[in-house]
């Protein structure tokens, strides 16, 4: 999504080199830093008080907004002169927007911020800090972005509940229409999960009795556990040096204040996220109220429905005419970790999704007996009774579920598959179509809650009853994959289809023989030296029993399987079909197909659908911007002196041109 430049999060991370480009060292910090670049005189009214104070936009501000996402100007072909100036303009902006928020609340009786919007800010605030922090850390591995390797640490994915940006309504026509889902009225209606303490919300700004800022102690400790050597902290010596590193770092960078003592400086830090994380969410507020002011709906956007058929019709269309002459080709694109093609030319194979454990060797000990194999220093037995006892010693290191990091603590995969069988037996059990069509007191039960009356025709109860029995069913495989996510995202070395859209794909081919992609390549025991051993191929025929000849159902899982790289356990997660039946050249959509998108998730461990994919590749958020600059000049004339009301000081910060 493309962003709107007043509403760009600061960047949070400090670091020295962040103004070294702009030749700020050896000056008198304090005195620069505070020189005051601009100033907004502010004068409004609410009912019968009047308001008239000064806000002061400072070199500091001004640099640090420049370095955070004014130098993005210049790459768009700007002078640095206008890259300053237009980040001046949108800090004015930004401080215009966040006072109007605070009028509007004031004007109408209301807290400005409620305690869901409160827990909000809280944990916006210690996933920055702690996402700062980790970045340290990861410099002390050695670690570049995006890379969650390392020699003594697990990768740190977490599981990331999709949320939604917009969603369909029935219009007063009866047609179809699409609505933005407001992040604002989400979380301010409490469609947020709300944190509290004996009955007080998470807030970062809440003082006790003695005046301490408790939820601001709660995240320093938070941090600084992981320093400490407790429950198996492996790392807690890298993460003690990376947050010596990030408070020096800040004390650099503010060396005009007094912050040697650690927690005074993790605090500053603190705060100064804080305020940044809670100005841009007032500027999502003002974006709401100004929307909702001019009468264009804060929900408006720029996509409608038949964007989204014409989108899903032309991709089915594109596949189709790329794939039904072509099995070859599309079984190699069907197999790959990114590719998911919208039509399925299941003709030579039947495809299905699986989420696969992977529970790896330790690090060299494969390596090894096969090099004594090869080097003929044992024979087949005996590297066979050798390989045996590196499986039944595997084991997984679990990770934490709110950092991803790992915990210390591991465990075997018998033990793991056993846990695994035990939450998924806690789930409900699918309903099968033939024993409820024969369950009069049931059929009865479903027409009635479906509004059928006992008078329709055969056809439209049979249609009923299928309907139900499928949506039941559908549940029950979200219901399974929500018992399994946890193993799958905490206990696993393979990270490959964490938070993917897409799962791994597996096929059966028409003669029987077991499809895959390279990633699992290696799971197969290939040496025909080992064939008349009993792990022999045992993953192809792990995944063949798992099918069970189309007769798996979500929620099947493997036993313990053996490869040459590890051992797996493998959860069956549905067949991959085409969404529409009878695709031909002539393919196309109703409005009432675009419901089907809408109920559709890219994968049973998602709520993302195939709607909010199609969605996110046509939004483009030029809606708003319309209003922009008509809004920033309303604000301009009913918050300030007017003439006068904001003054910049070129020369004092000509300087940065």
């Amino acid at each position: 999504m493309k962003k709107k430049i007043f509403s760009l999060i600061l960047c949070l991370v400090m670091c020295a080199s962040v103004l070294a480009g702009c030749n700020l060292f050896g000056r008198d910090l304090e005195t620069y830093y505070n020189t005051i670049v601009a100033q907004i005189n502010y004068q409004y009214s609410i009912g019968a008080e009047n308001y008239s104070y000064t806000e002061d936009i400072t070199k500091r501000d001004l640099v640090n907004a420049y370095n955070s996402y004014g130098y993005n100007y210049t790459q768009n072909g700007y002078s640095q002169e206008d890259a300053v100036e237009m980040t001046l303009d949108t800090l004015i902006n930004r401080s215009l927007m966040v006072t109007e928020v605070e009028r509007y609340y004031k004007e109408g009786g209301e807290e400005l911020l409620n305690d869901a919007e409160k827990t909000y800010l809280w944990e916006e605030t210690y996933e920055a800090i702690y996402d700062n922090f980790r970045s340290y850390y990861n410099d002390i591995l050695g670690i570049e972005d995006e890379d969650s390797s390392s020699e003594d640490e697990s990768s740190d994915v977490v599981y990331e509940q999709y949320k939604n940006q917009a969603t369909l309504y029935t219009k007063e026509d009866g047609t179809l229409g699409i609505k933005k889902v407001d992040i604002v009225t989400n979380i301010r209606d409490g469609n947020h999960v709300l944190r509290n303490d004996g009955g007080i919300a998470y807030d970062v700004e809440y003082q006790d009795g003695d005046g301490n800022y408790i939820f601001k102690d709660l995240i320093y400790e938070t941090i600084l556990a992981y320093t400490r050597n407790t429950n198996g902290n492996t790392g807690s010596t890298n993460f003690k040096s990376a947050l010596n590193d990030y408070m020096s770092a800040v004390r650099e960078n503010y060396s005009y204040i007094d912050l040697d003592d650690e927690k005074t400086c993790f605090m500053f830090e603190l705060d100064r996220i804080y305020e940044i994380l809670k100005d841009n969410y007032m500027v999502e507020k003002y974006e709401q109220i100004y929307n909702k002011l001019a009468s264009s709906g804060s929900t408006v956007t720029n996509v409608n429905v038949a964007d989204v058929i014409r989108y899903y019709e032309n991709n089915v269309l594109t596949d189709y005419e790329k794939y039904i002459s072509d099995s070859a080709t599309f079984q190699t694109d069907i197999l790959s970790e990114t590719t998911s093609p919208n039509y399925i030319n299941s003709s030579e194979a039947r495809y299905f999704n699986v989420a696969v454990i992977k529970i790896a060797f330790e690090d060299g000990e494969k390596e090894a007996l096969d090099t004594k194999y090869s080097n003929n220093s044992i024979d087949i037995n005996e590297y066979y009774n050798e390989l045996l006892k590196l499986y039944s010693t595997a084991n997984v290191e679990i990770k934490d579920e709110t950092t991803g990091l790992a915990s210390g603590k591991t465990i075997g995969a018998e033990n793991l598959l056993s846990e695994i069988k035990k939450a998924l037996s806690t789930t409900r059990s699918y309903l099968d179509y033939n024993t409820v069509i024969n369950d009069t007191e049931k059929v009865n039960e479903i027409l009635e809650m479906s509004g059928v009356s006992q008078s329709a025709s055969s056809e439209i109860k049979e249609e009923t009853i299928r309907n139900y029995v499928d949506s039941y069913n559908n549940e029950i495989a979200h219901e399974k994959a929500s018992a399994f996510l946890k193993y799958y995202y905490y206990y696993n070395d393979d990270t490959t289809y964490l938070n993917q859209d897409k799962l791994s794909v597996f096929g059966i081919s028409n003669s029987g023989e077991v499809l895959y992609n390279t990633t699992y390549s290696s799971a197969n025991v290939s040496d025909e030296s080992m064939e008349n051993y009993e792990m022999y191929n045992e993953f192809q025929e792990a995944i063949k029993a798992l099918y069970n000849d189309g007769k798996a159902e979500v929620g099947d899982v493997s036993n313990v399987v053996r490869g040459s790289d590890g051992v797996y356990i493998l959860f069956y997660a549905g067949e991959v079909n085409n969404l529409f039946s009878g695709i031909t050249e002539d393919f196309s959509l109703t409005q009432k197909d675009v419901l089907k998108l809408a109920n559709t998730t890219v994968n049973v461990f998602t709520e993302k659908t195939i709607f909010d994919q199609i969605y996110e590749s046509l939004y483009v958020d030029s809606a708003y911007g319309e209003y922009e600059e008509s809004s920033i000049e309303s604000l301009k004339n009913s918050l300030t002196i007017g003439e006068g009301g904001i003054v910049k000081r070129v020369d004092k910060y000509s300087d940065l041109f």
